[in-house]
This record gives structure tokens, C-alpha cells and sequence, in this order.
């Protein structure tokens, strides 16, 4: 076989990859691609007027990437092998599982050999050659350390570990599969373009992963159909949509650090963000007892029974978070329960504890939590007045705990000269402390049912 012939040209690229589209049924005709030459960045743009309802770009389920159990066109993980690693949905994620997948069919494109050589112009073209500029992947740890939020820092140090971790087990274990060199670069791409499903499973839709992301102001929304010889993954748009007009979909509504650490970039203030307060309920329940001592200066909290019952909550949480995620896949056996548990573990890197957010909700354990400690030590006061006291101060706390202020941040964020990844980590920040003064300035009703209302 003749390996795809390789072009430098961004323009000759794109091209390439819409021709590979029409040739398999991924009508592009209501989209245009620009790519910027100074980053090599693509926008998708509306090729004619849009109207909400119309399906803007679609997908048959058999031209997307995979692994084995969704009815995608290259399902097969190499993972999964006469020479691959045993029990490999046991220690795998299913993110790292597509990684190889996607590894895979990029040695083979450039071999013009299997599945690979009839991918060629979107493993070799669709998709940028470069690893995603995120803090997980590319930024040193004095650079992550410019994140100052000890969640995002920490979210950072444990990913890095277990890239590692995995890049180890992979070289050992499959020391002559040359695709394994692949696997960094495969990664970034899975993390940062694939479509997550319920069930624990994700895969990549050529064409579809070039539309960029809004938090709040999408155009367009993704839908599938999995029935029939039309079973396709699409985007819908939402509102009209003029020639011209950038065509964009919210990937997730997570917090900014799922789109910061994974994806590279922050995208100014997100609706669905949050700050940790405390990194569990234990930790929250320690600095109740330490916070409202008495009179005199003693604690009065019993410390051992706050932390056990704040352990017992966060026990009861976990369970259900779990039978959230397994029960999903109930209906597709064992080997589904599998693959929730390890999208499950994959999903408690990026888990908060007792947080804030810009919707002015708070976390229902703490405020039972914190409630009934001021039941108990100050059954005279309004209990809810107390927690929404105790959570102020602890915002104010952590604000001032910060290297820098907000008015620090917004200068060196608007600062020509600021270096991208100092600015990254200085928008990142300031919208995270943004949130904390607005939490602290709130005039929020309490409403006495564990949480208050703006």
C-alpha cells in the first residue's frame, strides 16, 4: 500500500480531510473551515443561512472512532490483542482505551497499512500533528504552580502520574508495537475532542470535533440516532445562525479546570464553574471545630465525632455518585459495569469538594453538616445564618491566602507581553476568585431548606 501522501500546508489539509469527508457520506456543505497560519487554530464557519432545527453537519456512527462495544466504523483496541495487555478494561480508562485506538489508526495511516490507510486524511489532517498546550500534557510545575487553586494543581499532579504510570506499562509490556510512541499525542486528542457517552464509553466523530466551544452562547447542540442503516451522530442548530457566523457547541458544562488541564484553554467566565471551599467534608468539619471556638479560646466541637460524621456523609455521597454512573449501563451487563467504574474513577479526579459556584448553590451535605454543628454548639443563633457566615469567611480566607489579587491577575491577564501560559493560568484564576468575591459580597436570602437564593 501508498501511505496517504502527507501535506504541510494547513489550507491543503483541510482540504484533503473535506474531500475524505463527501467520499464517506459527511455531507460538508453547510460548513466552511478556516484555518488561522499564525496557530494553525480552525473555526468552523455557517456556508448559508441556518435556521434552529436544521441539522448543520452529520456523522454515520460507522466513520467514527471507537472502542469495542459502540457501533463505530473502527472499534478494534489494540489493547485488547492476542499481544495486548490482559484484563485491559480493568486497569484502563476508557479514555486511555480510545487513546490506543486512536494511536493505532494513526501507525497505520502513516504505514498506509489497515484500517489506518482509509484514515489517513483524518488521523493525518483532521487532527493537529501538536499535543494540546494544557498543564497536564506540556506545562512545567512551576508553570501549574501559576494556577495558585490547589484543586487544579492537584488535578494536574495526579493526571501526570498516571500518564506516567500508563506510558510505563505500555513500553514494558508491548516493547515492539511501534504505535505506543503515538499514544501521548492520541491521548491529548481524546481528552480534548471526544464525545462522552453515559454508559462510560467515548468516541471521536471526524468533522464534529472541529467546532470550537462556548460556555454559555452555543449555536449549535449535538444529538444522535442510533437506529437504522442512518445511525449517525449530528449537530442541530439551536438559533438562527447567519452565512458567515461561527458555528460553536458547549463541549460539557464542567468547571474550568475539565477545559484548562485537558483541553487548553479557559474561555473567559463559565456559568458552570466552581471553587472548592475545602478538599472534603472532613477537612470542612476540622475547620468548623478550630473557627467557632469558645469565649475563651477553647474548641468545643467535638473533633473526632464531626470528622466521623463528615466521613459517614461523604460515604453516602460517594455511593450515590456510584450508583449513578454503574446504573446507567445496567442494562448492558458486566462488561458495561466495567467500563462505568473506570469512567467513574476517571470522573472523582476532577470531583470538588464541599464548592461554590456562580449559580449561588451550595453543597447540601456541608450546609446539613454545618447546620447541625451550630445546632449543637449555638442553639440560640439561626443556624442558617451561621452557615451562610461560616462559608463567607471561608471564601474571604481563601482570597487572601493567593499570591496575588484579583486587580494583580487582571493585569497581567490584559498585558500584551504576559507569556500564554502565565495569561492562561491568570485568566483561570481570576475567574476563580471572581467567584469567591461574589460569594462574599452576596446578600443571598437564606431560606432555611439547606441552601439560599439570590
Amino acid at each position: 500500500a501508498v501511505p496517504f501522501e502527507r501535506v504541510t500546508s494547513p489550507h491543503a489539509m483541510t482540504s484533503a480531510f473535506l474531500q475524505w469527508c463527501d467520499a464517506n457520506g459527511i455531507d460538508t456543505s453547510k460548513i466552511t473551515i478556516t484555518t488561522d497560519v499564525a496557530t494553525d487554530d480552525r473555526t468552523v464557519h455557517a456556508a448559508c443561512d441556518i435556521v434552529p432545527g436544521d441539522v448543520v453537519l452529520a456523522v454515520p456512527f460507522e466513520r467514527c472512532v471507537s472502542t469495542p462495544g459502540l457501533k463505530c466504523g473502527v472499534t478494534a483496541c489494540p489493547l485488547d490483542g492476542d499481544e495486548g495487555v490482559d484484563s485491559s478494561k480493568q486497569y484502563f480508562t476508557p479514555s486511555e482505551r480510545l487513546a490506543a485506538t486512536l494511536a493505532k489508526l494513526r501507525d497505520d495511516a502513516e504505514r498506509g497499512q489497515g484500517e489506518g490507510e482509509a484514515y489517513a486524511p483524518y488521523v493525518l489532517g483532521g487532527l493537529r500533528d501538536d499535543i494540546v498546550d494544557g498543564p497536564v500534557f506540556t506545562w512545567t510545575n512551576q508553570e501549574i504552580a501559576e494556577l495558585q487553586f490547589p484543586r487544579a494543581i492537584g488535578n494536574c499532579a495526579k493526571t501526570k502520574v498516571r500518564d506516567g504510570k500508563v506510558m510505563k506499562k505500555l513500553r514494558e509490556t508491548l516493547p515492539s508495537e511501534s504505535w505506543v510512541t503515538k499514544f501521548p499525542w492520541a491521548l491529548a486528542n481524546a481528552r480534548s475532542r471526544a464525545i462522552d457517552l453515559e454508559r462510560g464509553e467515548s468516541f471521536l466523530a471526524p468533522g464534529l470535533d472541529m467546532f470550537n466551544h462556548s460556555h454559555a452562547n452555543a449555536n449549535v447542540k449535538w444529538e444522535s440516532n442510533a437506529e437504522g442503516d442512518a445511525a449517525s451522530v449530528f449537530l442541530k442548530a439551536t438559533t438562527r445562525v447567519s452565512a458567515g457566523e461561527e458555528l460553536v457547541v458547549t463541549y460539557a458544562c464542567e468547571p474550568a479546570e475539565s477545559f484548562l488541564l485537558h483541553m487548553g484553554f479557559v474561555g473567559g467566565m463559565n456559568p458552570f464553574d466552581r471553587v472548592e471551599l475545602w478538599g472534603s467534608l472532613a477537612e470542612a468539619a476540622d475547620w468548623f471545630a478550630e473557627t467557632f471556638k469558645s469565649e475563651s479560646g477553647d474548641v468545643v466541637l467535638d473533633k473526632a465525632a464531626a470528622r466521623e460524621a463528615a466521613e459517614e456523609l461523604e460515604r453516602q455521597q460517594r455511593a450515590r455518585e456510584r450508583v449513578a454512573m454503574v446504573g446507567l449501563s445496567s442494562a448492558g451487563g458486566a462488561t458495561d459495569d466495567v467500563s462505568a467504574e473506570l469512567k467513574l474513577r476517571e470522573m472523582q479526579n476532577l470531583m470538588f469538594g464541599p464548592s461554590v459556584g456562580w449559580k449561588m448553590d451550595y453543597d447540601e451535605a456541608l450546609w446539613m453538616m454545618f447546620r447541625h454543628f451550630t445546632q449543637a454548639l449555638m442553639p440560640q443563633e439561626h443556624a442558617d445564618h451561621i452557615v451562610m457566615h461560616a462559608i463567607k469567611k471561608r471564601c474571604e480566607e481563601l482570597l487572601i491566602s493567593m499570591p496575588t489579587t484579583i486587580e494583580e491577575d487582571e493585569k497581567i491577564f490584559s498585558d500584551e507581553n504576559t507569556p500564554k501560559r502565565l495569561k492562561l493560568a491568570a485568566e483561570f484564576r481570576m475567574y476563580k476568585k471572581a467567584l469567591l468575591i461574589r460569594h462574599l459580597q452576596s446578600d443571598a436570602r437564606v431560606d432555611g431548606g439547606g441552601g439560599a437564593s439570590s
